[in-house]
């Protein structure tokens, strides 16, 4: 059973955390994607591990979900502060070093914990991400029309089927499970106000991220790195470029997957990927 808490982050800003397992014991710490919540992690992936002994952290970015909302404008944030706030979400636990598993913008955050954090790390697991290269292939412009035409106005009824597609166009070419999209979707309304583009804020603070490629080549902590074949959001190459370029990585592309699966039988194969490398230590 999950146990929920704020933690102080700044003075003005509380993060909200979600935790399974035994506090003390080795721990694996959660980071979703930009404007995703803890509920992107399932509650199988999560109790699998904490069943394994893990003391299991998962929670809410800031300006995002539960956690405190933000005037972007006026305080603008940057990757670097959502990286000091993965760390300052193990402070507030005392652990002194993790398994990071991140997806998408959260793998971006657990690469800049192996390079500016190394000792509060065990493994990484980047998955749907990149090193933020040049030289990985940007979306199709398909992608950003998909995008574009959502306009959520926070009426989840009017809302859904704007939200169903960018799910289905996200999902791959795997089968996509319209009643799986719709629970994410929900979950994501039970804690906030949605209007306008998702995820905006994070968005923004990436938009100075540096290509760490040169970087990554320079740690020597584990990693696992999941990219999903038919991911129109991040591109194939960057995966397997963060794959190259990390001296001590598995890299595992799994075909049919998108940027994020819609579809038991992927999302299955992917948090099994993730079980199997953390407990592999």
């Amino acid at each position: 059973m999950y146990q929920e808490k704020y933690i102080q982050v700044e003075k003005d800003l509380k993060l909200y955390v979600e935790t399974d397992g035994v506090e003390g014991h080795e721990a694996c710490l959660f980071i979703s994607g930009a404007g995703a919540n803890t509920s992107f992690w399932s509650e199988r992936l999560c109790y699998a591990l904490s069943d394994k002994g893990y003391f299991v952290i998962k929670y809410d970015h800031r300006d995002f979900g539960y956690s405190e909302k933000i005037d972007f404008n006026k305080n603008p944030y940057d990757m670097m502060d959502l990286t000091r706030d993965a760390v300052a979400v193990l402070d507030s636990f005392d652990v002194k070093k993790a398994h990071i598993i991140g997806h998408s913008m959260g793998g971006f955050i657990a690469q800049l914990m192996s390079i500016h954090y190394p000792e509060r790390v065990h493994s990484i697991t980047s998955a749907s991400s990149s090193t933020n290269s040049p030289q990985v292939p940007p979306p199709p412009e398909r992608t950003w029309e998909i995008f574009m035409n959502n306009e959520p106005k926070n009426n989840l009824e009017q809302d859904l089927e704007g939200f169903l597609k960018v799910w289905k166009y996200l999902n791959g070419t795997a089968e996509f499970d319209r009643d799986m999209a719709i629970e994410y979707t929900k979950q994501l309304y039970e804690r906030q106000e949605i209007k306008g583009p998702i995820g905006e804020s994070h968005v923004k603070a990436q938009e100075n991220i540096a290509n760490r490629s040169e970087l990554l080549k320079q740690i020597n902590i584990p990693a696992l790195i999941i990219h999903g074949k038919e991911d129109y959001l991040v591109d194939l190459y960057g995966g397997i470029q963060t794959a190259g370029c990390i001296k001590n990585s598995k890299l595992i592309l799994i075909p049919r997957m998108g940027h994020i699966p819609f579809n038991h039988e992927i999302k299955d194969q992917f948090e099994k990927e993730i079980i199997k490398f953390v407990s592999s230590f």
